[in-house]
Parts: C-alpha cells; structure tokens; sequence
C-alpha cells in the first residue's frame, strides 16, 4: 500500500493502476485483521483517482463510445427510479456508477501503448496472482479436484471461470509482447490461470475457454505456435480430469429431459426474465432488481427456489432495464468489438506499432469470453467487463495518436499528442 500510494502521488496513471489492483486483487481478504475494509481502501483509490484527474487537467473526453456508457448508466437510474423495489436497487446501482465513472477515466488517462501495456500488466498479476498459484498447486497436488473456491472480485465458481477466461487472452497477449523470463513467467502464468478456470467444473466457464482458444488461434498471425502452445497445455492439463469432469461437461449438449436440474432452472430463470421484459418493457423491474422481482413473475411457484438469479447477462439486462437498456448494451459491445477490429487491421497494415495487434486481439478475445460465458451467469454489471469496454476506448484512441506521430513530419511528431486529435472514429485513417 505505501509503494502504491508513493506511485500513486506522481501520476495519473499510476493513480489508476493503485485503484485496478486494490479492485482486483482485494487486499482486505488476504488480511485477518478488519483494518482495510473499514479503511474502505477501493473508495478511497478511486475517489483520489477522479480528483487527480480532474485537478491535472486531463480532459475527459467521451465521444460517441462513452456516451454510450452513460447513457446505460441513464438507463438503469430510470429503470431502478420507476422499479418496483427502488430502494433495494439503488444501493447497487450507486456501485455500478462508480464503476462507469471510473470506466470514463480509464479511457482517458491510459494516452500511449505502454500506458496500455501498464495497465494490463497491473490487471493480470493482481487478478491472476492468487489464480496461478491456485492452478498449479491443485494441478501438482490435487490433479482433478474441483475447486470451488470463489474470488472477491469476481463471485463464485461459474463467475471465476468466466472471469479467467476473460484473464487468459490478457496474458497471452503480454507473452507475445515479451521476451526473455518474463516471456516464460507469463506462459507459466496462462497454465494456472487455464487450469483454474477448468477446475471450477463450470460449463459456461468450459465453453468460454473454447471460444478464446479458437479466438486466438484465428487471429494468430503464427498458428502453428499457437496450435503447438494449446496442444502442450491440453496434453498437460486434460489427462488429468476425471470422468466426473467429463460427465458434467457432456450434460452442455444433452437434451433437456436428460439434462441436469441446473439447466433446467437456467431455461425457467431466462423465462421469468422475458416475462418481466413484457411486462415492464421500457424500464424492467430496476438495476439488479431480478431477485427480488423473480418470487412475483414465477408461475411454479417456487419450484426452483425463491430470489434466484437470473444466470444471464443478456436476460438479466432484458429483465432489469427492458428493452432500451439491452440495446444499449449490445451497442457498446459490437462498437468494442469494432475497435479493435479496426486497431487490429490497421496494425496488420502497418499503420500503428504491430504490438498493437495483441492488444487489440487480446481485448476481442476477452469480450468472446465474455459474450458465452455470461450467457449463463450475471456477469453484466461486473467491474471487469466494463474495464474492458474502457480499454477498448482508449486502445483505439492510442491507435489513431500513433497513426498520426507516423503522418507528421518529424520535426512535428512531438506536437501530435492525443490531447490533440480529433476523437470520433470517423478521424480514423483507416475507415
């Protein structure tokens, strides 16, 4: 804490870094003592990351993309003002806009790739350091056990796995931007972070790692590597899981008179969801408001149990802000998705430095891990998710200053900042 604070007085940047490793990596839960919980440690970083930013004179830009984010935030204030249990609501929705104000900051102090780089470093040892030691340890101790453990960032075990499958394309990412032992430190890391994702026996978590295996091996530019790194960690990882693993893996695909009561459940849960949608199909039953709302909307009455939860960020967005709110949350995923499409391509021309491909990709990637593992579990209003929707901002804000300093004249190279570019995607030179 005295180093990340001694950080912290110097920059901006390093202002945010403290308050991404306090959210990610929870030092309150590793200490016996109640000290940083009634120090209140994540308010405090970030409540002094918006004033730095805003006495350094960092301007904070939102264009279309941040209007974005707040418009959702606009939403779920109407949504939970009009929501049947308003006061329950707002107590998790003054959460979640501390999350979009700090999502708007992180997109405007992260200016360079290696802000972008710092950023992602500080992500992935805070959020993968207990993983990795927790992947490798059960691997070599316990090979095939589950592991239920849960995460303070993240949740339970189908939240964890989701989480580290987002995790995953992050590092691989710093491993092809690196060299030497941290090259090697960071392969070593994806292994545990692989196999804690799989030893939480979640389906959505499984079907998530698959996706960004596939992912990364498209996008890959070297496939025979990748092909040869994901057949290396299968043949060291898989062997191990037991039939147990297996059997619940297979009930993914298995017909719903032969499925398990989990899934049976999830199909009733996105049925109440859509029934609260039709219901209340502008304003749904109010930010988070899906368990307290689920006893009113379930015809079996109670056959599944009383408060559940929704186990679906598109359904949970549906139910709780209606229909305005889940178009305005597949908007801002397709345009993070097109961010870095762009960033991308234009690195494969040669347009932006080529280490802004694994980034851009690394960020695609996250989001594919997202978009089918929280289609089983409430994901949509985590920290994480919309951390990335940020970075995704700010890569290609870091692309189109990159793409400029490459135009200017050299003399001139040093004026173009990316205080002074234009910042609608229209000024890219690439679209």
């Amino acid at each position: 804490m005295i180093v990340g604070w001694g950080f912290a007085l110097q920059s901006v940047l390093y202002a945010a870094c403290l308050y991404l490793w306090i959210a990610y990596f929870r030092p309150e839960s590793w200490a016996w003592s109640d000290i940083f919980t009634t120090l209140n440690l994540s308010y405090l970083a970030g409540a002094y990351l918006v004033v730095r930013t805003l006495i350094s004179g960092v301007p904070l830009r939102l264009g279309l993309r941040g209007w974005l984010l707040v418009l959702f935030l606009v939403q779920a204030l109407i949504a939970t003002s009009l929501g049947p249990d308003s006061a329950y609501s707002f107590g998790y929705l003054r959460e979640f806009a501390k999350v979009i104000l700090i999502s708007v900051v992180l997109m405007n102090v992260v200016r360079t790739s290696s802000d972008l780089r710092l950023v992602l470093i500080v992500i992935a040892i805070s959020l993968g350091f207990e993983a990795v030691k927790q992947g490798w340890a059960q691997l070599i101790l316990n090979p095939g056990a589950r592991n239920g453990n849960g995460v303070p960032f993240l949740g339970d075990n189908n939240l964890v796995a989701v989480g580290m499958a987002m995790l995953i394309p992050i590092i691989a990412a710093l491993v092809e931007t690196s060299s030497g032992w941290r090259k090697r430190a960071w392969q070593f890391a994806s292994i545990g972070v692989f196999y804690r994702a799989l030893s939480t026996y979640s389906r959505g978590g499984f079907l998530s790692l698959g996706a960004v295996s596939g992912i990364l091996f498209w996008r890959s530019p070297h496939k025979l590597k990748t092909v040869l790194a994901i057949a290396i960690v299968a043949m060291l990882v898989l062997p191990v899981l037991p039939g147990e693993f297996w059997d619940r893996m297979s009930t993914i695909t298995a017909p719903s008179e032969d499925g398990d009561n989990s899934s049976e459940s999830r199909l009733h849960f996105w049925q109440v969801a859509v029934a609260m949608a039709t219901d209340r199909p502008l304003v749904g039953v109010g930010h988070s408001g899906y368990p307290r709302a689920y006893n009113k909307y379930d015809w079996t009455e109670g056959k599944y149990g009383v408060n559940r939860a929704v186990h679906s960020a598109w359904f949970g967005v549906l139910a709780e802000l209606g229909y305005p709110g889940l178009l305005l949350f597949v908007a801002i995923l397709a345009s993070s998705f097109l961010a870095c499409r762009r960033v991308r391509q234009a690195a494969n021309r040669g347009e932006v430095p080529a280490e802004m491909a694994p980034y851009a990709i690394a960020l695609e990637s996250a989001l594919v891990a997202f978009v089918v593992g929280g289609s089983f579990v409430s994901f949509q209003y985590n920290e994480m998710l919309w951390h990335f929707f940020a970075l995704s901002v700010a890569l290609e804000r870091v692309a189109v200053a990159e793409a400029a300093m490459s135009r200017a004249p050299e003399g001139e190279q040093r004026d173009a900042t990316p205080t002074s570019l234009p910042e609608s995607d229209r000024d890219f030179a690439w679209t």
